[in-house]
């Protein structure tokens, strides 16, 4: 009797060896893309807390250049009681150049608009460069009553001297 060999013929799914590297290589493909993924969300939150950090440095730069002292005498504001206006100075004691324009005032908390002052520099120029005085008319529609107030200057940057005085 002679034995009959069956002919097997081997595919490649029958190969438990090919499946196993298959998986393998679907998980390594997998955490290839979920690593990228990660590496590009990080690298933009990193740039993005980079240029903040930046922004930021710059702004406290400038703010720790800046420096505006009210040099007013507390005691004695002088009013204009055909203008209705009181008068305040204040210097620029920092390094850096002010607009003069965009400075806020506030008296007692209450912002002063625009319209209401009259803010001039003594040499006439258009920078409130430093060392230079300013000199700030506020216009009001009734005299400040009798005591305790406070005035409030605020350059473009943040920076500011506040001042207590007494009418």
């Amino acid at each position: 009797m002679a034995f009959k060999k069956k002919l097997h013929i081997c595919t490649f799914a029958d190969d438990r060896r090919a499946e196993t590297a298959i998986t393998h290589m679907i998980f390594f493909i997998t955490a290839i893309l979920l690593a990228m993924t990660v590496v590009a969300v990080m690298t933009s939150n990193v740039q993005s807390l980079t240029s903040a950090t930046v922004s930021n440095g710059k702004v406290l730069s400038e703010q720790l250049k800046t420096d505006i002292t009210i040099i007013s005498d507390p005691e004695l504001i002088p009013y204009d009681t055909t203008m209705e206006q009181y008068t305040f100075y204040a210097k620029n004691t920092g390094k850096t150049e002010l607009d003069s324009e965009y400075l806020d005032v506030l008296i007692d908390g209450l912002y002063v608009y625009p319209d209401e002052l009259d803010i001039s520099l003594f040499d006439q120029d258009v920078l409130w460069r430093p060392g230079d005085l300013l000199m700030i008319n506020v216009t009001v529609t009734e005299p400040l009553s009798d005591g305790d107030h406070r005035l409030l200057i605020a350059a473009e940057n943040g920076r500011s001297d506040s001042m207590d005085f007494r009418i």
